[in-house]
């Protein structure tokens, strides 16, 4: 087993590896790892066989928190698959025959160190979920032991292979991927840091048993050498040179010689060919690599079928059915374009998005005119819809393809459709949190709706401006401005003929939370209803779905409604999983880490919370449900009895509320905090963060918020033996509330006054 794990002591860890190379992507790429390093979540580290992956490990062990803890090399590749398990995770005596005394594995031998999983993607399917299950909950049980043991270190993981695309065709577990991605590193190949050749030979020119030179021609001659093996290539010439060049300066001519004497399998051997094949462009790497097979096949036997078959090793029939497909394959770009319209209209943008794409590449070799830039822009206002469902709201592929697709409209669609496209772009600036100019691109986008005179584009302006006022705070003013748009109180037809979804869903969403936040309960109540009814209607049309969905479990939660909320998340995490709606899907992962947390599951509503928001949505979806996530988890970690924690985040959550605008939240964030530091017992602290909460919920409107913290503060000052004081603070609250409605927030204040009273 010692080629296969490589566990270093203590006293060697106390050397950090040297790294040479200036070049910007090589420059980046440590400027990420110092930010990482420090941190103890998983990394990912990806890029070429030989480009320095293990390096890499090794410097962000050195950099970290327990440098002088082990580290532990590990080739997943290497290990026989019958001994994975026992390996990573050891077994006890008598685990099985042969087993005559316990066995401490990896995960336990590592201890508070570093345990650096090579080739990751090699690791059997079988196994996976177990790995899982230890960066989950940080603990393991060996084999045939009763005994649960703590893992305190950190896992750095690295591939060579794509591991998203190992997730697509089921070889790699999806949650286990975005486990270990919490940060990625991808190493450059050296053809992506050409200029730090040379101070690579150099370095490794110090290596060798004799001081080696090498004169300008010949480093240029080595930076401008491809480099298939990459950076373990380069050394490998090097300690070539250093042994069995005739003197100890090298000249070009001395490099040529090695270079052309270097053996065939080393410059092209499996690994590194296919690195070059899967650098070929084009969505379909396995076509266009067979289209290059064929190509080169005809080309060699001067187009004989016959005899290119011979080459490829396969009949001539074979031959001749694979140019019959790449001839169906020449589909024009208005049929890409016909295709890909039939497949959103069923909402499978999976499949639509390659024949977009298709015919995006179709479209540059077609006739210039009017004819091929309506085309274009057609085609990239599809693809920014396509990828927006899939890849969330803040996809700076969809954002660059309607960006696109304004330029190319230009001079040829009217403003009407100009528009729409607008939504598009600000969907993007919205979830990145840029609210001001959000407001801004709504602005423009209902001026030129307005101007067209269509109802449609009228509507879909003023849910943009809704739900931006949302986010902004001003939930009142967001009611009005649906109402202005002909969409309050919302019809049950769709209208989905600008963006490809339910624009009346999306008004109901927002129709829903802001009457909730004013403090009209029943109108929310109605609109809750009406989601869950749509979500059943709408089941033919996934993302549709997803829409009524999430308003159904958003205003669930915040009725705190556990019975419904449960289904509600479940059925919209699943439904987003299976069709690749990845913002959706974090969105039912914090709604269903709200379920578990009612159910008193802690550990598990604080995986969920988190993952659901800094895996899926944070990645892909934007950082605008930031205060929302915030919020319940704060509240998450404050029940598991982490109040300081849930104090920490509620500062850095305010913080970023208030430089992003974002203020929908912001009173629920003060009451946790002030309930975070009376749990520390911290009465002044707490006092001060409730009626800030109290306040900012006045100001803003915010019903709930202001009943909540009046509610909890009430509560402190009664505790404190300023009785009176609370109940006339709950008295004022009751004064201006309809006291029939079914938020169990008032229903709390309601159970306070009768306690006070009495």
């Amino acid at each position: 087993m010692r080629d296969l794990v490589r566990e270093h002591a203590a006293a060697l860890s106390l050397t950090e590896p040297k790294v040479v190379g200036h070049s910007p992507a090589f420059l980046q790429l440590l400027n990420l790892l110092d930010r990482v390093a420090h941190t103890d979540r998983a990394v990912l580290i990806s890029g070429p066989t030989g480009a320095g992956k293990e390096v890499m490990a090794q410097l962000i062990h050195h950099r970290g928190r327990q440098p002088h803890a082990p580290f532990l090399d590990i080739n997943c590749g290497a290990l026989p698959e019958h001994l994975v398990e026992a390996e990573l995770f050891g077994y006890a005596k008598g685990a099985f025959t042969g087993a005559l005394s316990s066995h401490p594995g990896f995960f336990e031998r590592v201890g508070a160190g570093t345990l650096f999983l090579d080739e990751i993607g090699e690791l059997p399917l079988s196994l996976q979920p177990k790995l899982l299950r230890v960066l989950e909950t940080r603990s393991f049980r060996p084999i045939g032991s009763t005994e649960i043991k703590r893992f305190s270190g950190r896992v750095v993981a690295a591939s060579h292979r794509d591991l998203a695309a190992l997730v697509k065709s089921g070889a790699f577990r999806e949650d286990l991927y975005y486990r270990l991605a919490v940060f990625v590193l991808d190493v450059p190949g050296l053809d992506q840091r050409r200029e730090d050749i040379p101070d690579l030979v150099k370095h490794f020119a110090t290596l060798q048993p004799r001081v080696l030179t090498f004169s300008e021609a010949a480093l240029h001659r080595l930076q401008s050498h491809w480099w298939p093996g990459h950076i373990r290539q380069v050394r490998s010439i090097v300690d070539r040179l250093g042994v069995l060049a005739e003197g100890s300066h090298i000249t070009v001519e001395e490099v040529d010689r090695f270079l052309d004497a270097a053996p065939v399998v080393e410059l092209v051997d499996s690994i590194s060919l296919a690195d070059a094949l899967l650098s070929l462009p084009g969505d379909d790497k396995l076509a266009m690599a067979e289209q290059l097979l064929i190509d080169r096949a005809m080309q060699l036997s001067e187009h004989n079928k016959s005899a290119a078959a011979r080459l490829l090793g396969i009949s001539r029939k074979a031959v001749e059915r694979r140019l019959a497909a790449r001839s169906d394959r020449q589909r024009t770009a208005q049929d890409c374009l016909d295709e890909a319209q039939q497949h959103i209209q069923v909402s499978a943008f999976k499949e639509a998005v390659p024949l977009l794409r298709m015919g995006l590449d179709r479209v540059k070799h077609a006739v210039t005119g009017v004819e091929a830039q309506r085309l274009n822009y057609d085609l990239h206002r599809l693809l920014g819809v396509s990828l927006r469902a899939l890849e969330g709201w803040l996809s700076a592929d969809a954002l660059h393809a309607y960006e696109e697709a304004f330029v190319a409209g230009d001079g040829v669609v009217d403003n009407a459709e100009l528009s729409s496209l607008l939504f598009g772009i600000w969907t993007a600036q919205l979830m990145a949190m840029d609210l001001g100019k959000a407001r801004g691109t709504v602005q423009e986008m209902l001026q030129r709706a307005q101007g067209s005179g269509d109802a449609d584009l009228v509507a879909e302006a003023h849910v943009a401006m809704a739900n931006t006022l949302f986010w902004l705070g001003d939930s009142g003013e967001a009611l009005a401005c649906l109402s202005r748009g002909g969409l309050v109180p919302v019809l049950d037809q769709e209208r989905c003929r600008t963006q490809g979804f339910d624009l009346v869903g999306l008004a109901l969403n927002f129709e829903g939370l802001a009457a909730f936040q004013v403090g009209d309960f029943e109108r929310a109540e109605v609109a809750r209803r009406r989601l869950i009814t749509r979500a059943q209607q709408t089941a033919e049309h996934p993302f549709n779905q997803a829409i009524a969905l999430q308003g159904a479990a958003w205003l669930s939660c915040l009725f705190e409604d556990m019975e419904a909320l449960g289904p509600l998340a479940t059925e919209l995490e699943t439904l987003s999983t299976r069709h690749g709606f990845v913002f959706y899907r974090g969105v039912g992962q914090i709604f269903r880490g709200v379920y578990l947390l009612a159910q008193g599951q802690m550990d598990e509503a604080e995986t969920a919370i988190r993952d659901g928001f800094e895996v899926h949505m944070l990645r892909n979806g934007g950082k605008l449900f930031y205060s929302f996530y915030a919020w319940k988890l704060g509240e998450a970690l404050l029940q598991a009895g982490h109040a300081a924690d849930s104090d920490r985040l509620m500062s850095q959550a305010m913080d970023v509320c208030l430089d992003q605008q974002d203020r929908a939240y912001l009173g629920e964030l003060l009451d946790v905090q002030g309930r975070a530091r009376q749990a520390l017992g911290d009465h002044e602290g707490a006092e001060e963060s409730l009626r800030s909460a109290m306040s900012t919920a006045l100001a803003l409107g915010a019903v709930p918020a202001r009943i909540r913290a009046t509610t909890h503060l009430a509560e402190l000052l009664d505790q404190s033996g300023r009785s009176r004081a609370a109940l006339d603070m709950v008295d004022k609250l009751l004064k201006s509330l309809d006291k029939k409605t079914g938020f169990v927030g008032l229903n709390q204040a309601l159970v306070l006054r009768a306690r006070l009273t009495t």
